[in-house]
């Protein structure tokens, strides 16, 4: 399309971008919702909904690292290490209990001691891997804008 027959000014352009954002959250919050009552009230199968989880996932760690790649003004190299092991703990904190929650409170199911220990590996290993990729894509993105600049 033509931009000067649509007569998009930069005003306009940000007005849609703000409505497109509020859409994606609404969407995908839609989604995550969805599925959580399919999971926990009417106690269908993951499997059941398994594609919708996929494409949430899928999307939403699509956006984060855009987002980190994209906006480029994530300097890693000054990025204070305790902040970046903090947020890991809280993360894999987060996770674990709320994988806890999920299993014992809301699909009432016992839990055994391997059990739980092998969520709270499986929570932290999957979180090391997101940290890993989005400190990388902050790096990256962060090169790409300095070079940009020159």
């Amino acid at each position: 399309m033509n931009r000067k027959a649509l007569n998009l000014d930069e005003r306009t352009i940000k007005i849609i971008l703000k409505i497109c954002a509020i859409l994606y959250a609404i969407t995908i919050y839609s989604l995550i919702g969805v599925m959580s009552y399919r999971q926990f009230v009417l106690h269908q199968a993951v499997r059941e909904f398994e594609d919708m989880a996929i494409i949430v996932t899928f999307n939403v760690l699509a956006m984060i690292g855009s987002a980190l790649y994209f906006v480029g003004g994530f300097a890693i190299k000054k990025a204070i290490l305790r902040w970046i092991v903090t947020g890991y703990v809280g993360f894999v904190l987060f996770g674990f209990a709320f994988t806890i929650f999920r299993y014992t409170v809301l699909l009432d199911q016992e839990l055994s001691l391997n059990q739980v220990v092998g969520y709270f590996f499986t929570v932290s290993k999957i979180t090391g891997i997101l940290v890993i990729v989005g400190c990388l894509l902050a790096y990256l993105g962060n090169r790409r804008t300095e070079k940009q600049i020159d």
